[in-house]
């Protein structure tokens, strides 16, 4: 498909834009910030790759020649629908394969940190304090989770037994996704719970918790007999499918309304983790074979509030990556002229969507690919090749090369790569067979100069140091995170979508990515560079980062619910909010510009102001609101609350 598209796209621009060298240059451009924008929203990257590719690839070979375009275009999609239909039949006959095993494997693993982790919580919750393995297993699960979605991926394409059934995968992706972020806000809630004897203000919590952890049990029994086809039912399944009976006592108006709402908080959050591991067990009853498929309908998930749009501003700024590297690779070509004409900018435009679609290391990538190129592919190509006159002979040499590559590839991946992408681009066996020590090195120089381009490029358009991208995400996280506080405004109904588009937006933005940026910052930070920072204090800010995130998170689901539900509520405590909403706010900006503050902090540490005027308003409120009213509210403010002292924890470690 990528290819067809690619090939498509190529002829439409040198029928529209051959006569005109500054149309092909902006409608070029123009594609590949297309291609690159959907590189970044799609699971099948690199199916636009090759659209983005082959288009350029069309231009290049044939630049003064536009009538040898067809010929080029067909031939390549014919070789890939070629490669593909072989490597669909080896597969198939000669070497079948498939990802169903390491799925299993991976999938056995994940239940298990799963269920590690669900643990360690439930003893923090139990005993106050965080195993220090936590944060690291977190980290783990995460990246498992990643490589579980990409080995299902490949399950689609080779396992049968997947691809059969890969609506109810589809929703296993969705419900582990959920059921694992639902885990991570109750942990949150759990701190602001600290001083409270929950086992008696919440007497099904322990009988609750028991059942959390069998159905992760069962859940990880499941993942383990779903590779078969008959399992025997098991009956304790529809009590676990059972939706959990967790109310507070009534002890709990005898509260403060502090802790009434931390106690609400931690209800909300038990609901919603209790909703996502039934939707979870269900999933996988149905790829098991116990429940048909029909039962995913009954058991909706309810949409994820925090999936991204289709629409990002900041994927179209990283689109526009390939185009800046194929505008200056064009320049550069026709100003200087070099080696390889058209090829610059081609190979400019290649690698810059290679680095959208996996950012890597441009220096070690070109040292790999040229020495790749000068070791082990021109011996054989300038020695070998040569020497051998029949098709037998030449397959042969092709089949040994590629196996040892293949084989020591096995170690190291670097000795897969280079070694055999340089041998698929430079030899080229036909019937005018010839062999061309220009061609090699011109090769090289083309690659050279294009790596060299995209490196220019990238250095220009982001910071040299890691140490800055952290900052700059840092900024950006706590200017989201105040533009979120702004926007919890109470508003008319028809206001209150647009609000929540605006805060839905920042959390795509800047608060979401926050995760995975912070991840890959990490492990390349030289903390030699500043001694007095050192990686127990990152950690912490990382972790304190997090925390803002999560409970930003829980803040607009409360919120949100409450704003539906119990306007009239909400509004008559509008003025205390306006006053507290724009005072984090405040702070919140101060923080992302830098500035030192400690107002905020230092008020909630003593915490007697905030604590005796908020029950002074709360006792104002009407008697003659309904009991879910008052839960609403009791859950924006514990959610407030937890909010508040993750910003002093992160306001410490900053």
């Amino acid at each position: 498909a990528g290819t067809g598209l690619g090939a498509l796209a190529g002829f439409v621009l040198l029928s529209w834009f051959s006569q005109s060298p500054l149309g092909m240059l902006l409608a070029t451009a123009v594609w590949l910030v297309f291609v690159g924008y959907f590189l970044q929203t799609t699971r099948q990257g690199d199916t636009w790759f090759n659209a983005g590719l082959l288009a350029v690839a069309v231009w290049s070979s044939s630049y003064m020649r536009v009538d040898t375009a067809f010929h080029f275009a067909t031939t390549r999609f014919l070789e890939t629908a070629a490669g593909v239909l072989l490597f669909t039949l080896v597969s198939m006959l000669l070497w079948p394969r498939t990802s169903g095993a390491a799925l299993q494997q991976q999938g056995q693993k994940l239940w298990e940190g799963m269920q590690a982790l669900f643990k360690q919580y439930r003893r923090q919750l139990s005993t106050g304090s965080v195993p220090a393995e936590t944060a690291e297993l977190r980290t783990r699960l995460a990246g498992e989770y990643q490589q579980l979605l990409a080995t299902l991926e490949a399950a689609y394409s080779d396992t049968p037994k997947a691809a059969a059934k890969k609506r109810s995968w589809e929703m296993l992706r969705t419900n582990l996704r959920i059921f694992g972020n639902a885990q991570e806000l109750w942990r949150e809630s759990i701190n602001d719970c600290r001083e409270l004897d929950l086992n008696t203000l919440l007497p099904g919590l322990e009988p609750a918790l028991d059942t959390l952890s069998q159905r992760l049990t069962r859940g990880r029994m499941l993942w383990e007999e779903q590779k078969t086809d008959v399992i025997e039912p098991d009956p304790d399944d529809t009590a676990l499918l059972t939706e959990l009976a967790l109310e507070a006592g009534k002890t709990c108006k005898d509260l403060s309304h502090f802790h009434q709402a931390a106690l609400m908080n931690l209800v909300a959050q038990l609901h919603i983790l209790d909703r996502s591991s039934r939707e979870l067990l269900q999933t996988l009853r149905v790829l098991a074979n116990l429940d048909a498929g029909s039962k995913l309908q009954n058991h909706a998930l309810i949409t994820d509030p925090f999936q991204p749009s289709a629409w990002n501003p900041d994927r179209l700024l990283k689109a526009l990556f390939p185009a800046i590297c194929w505008s200056i690779g064009y320049a550069f070509w026709v100003y200087v002229n070099p080696p390889g004409g058209p090829a610059i900018p081609m190979m400019s435009a290649i690698f810059g969507l290679m680095m959208v679609m996996a950012p890597a290391n441009l220096f070690g990538l070109l040292i790999v690919l040229l020495l790749s190129m000068f070791i082990a592919v021109a011996p054989v190509y300038m020695f070998l090749m040569p020497t051998l006159d029949s098709g037998f002979g030449l397959l042969a040499l092709i089949f040994v090369y590629t196996f040892v590559f293949g084989y020591l590839g096995g170690r190291s991946p670097i000795l897969k790569i280079g070694p055999l992408a340089m041998f698929v681009m430079m030899v080229d066996i036909n019937n005018q067979q010839n062999y061309s020590f220009i061609a090699l090195v011109t090769t090289g120089l083309v690659m050279l100069l294009g790596i060299s381009i995209v490196v220019v490029a990238h250095r220009l358009l982001s910071p040299m140091h890691p140490e800055k991208v952290l900052l700059r995400s840092v900024r950006r996280f706590l200017a989201g995170s105040a533009r979120i506080i702004n926007d919890f405004r109470l508003h008319s109904p028809r206001q209150q979508g647009r609000g929540r588009k605006r805060r839905k937006r920042a959390f795509e933005t800047a608060i979401l990515p926050i995760s995975a940026q912070l991840l890959s910052i990490e492990k390349s930070l030289d903390y030699a560079l500043f001694p007095d920072n050192t990686e127990e204090k990152v950690q912490h800010l990382v972790d304190s980062l997090q925390s803002v995130r999560l409970r930003l998170q829980t803040l607009e689901a409360s919120f949100t619910t409450a704003e539906s539900e119990s306007p009239e509520l909400m509004h008559s405590l509008e003025a205390f909010n306006e006053k507290w909403r724009g005072r984090i706010r405040k702070v919140l900006e101060k923080w992302a510009r830098l500035e030192q503050t400690e107002t905020l902090v230092k008020e909630w540490s003593t915490r007697a102001t905030l604590l005796e005027e908020m029950e002074q308003r709360l006792d104002k409120v009407p008697d003659d609101f309904d009991d879910q009213a008052l839960r609403n509210l009791y859950a924006v403010l514990g959610s407030t609350q937890s909010l508040l002292e993750a910003m002093k924890e992160l306001g410490d470690s900053m």
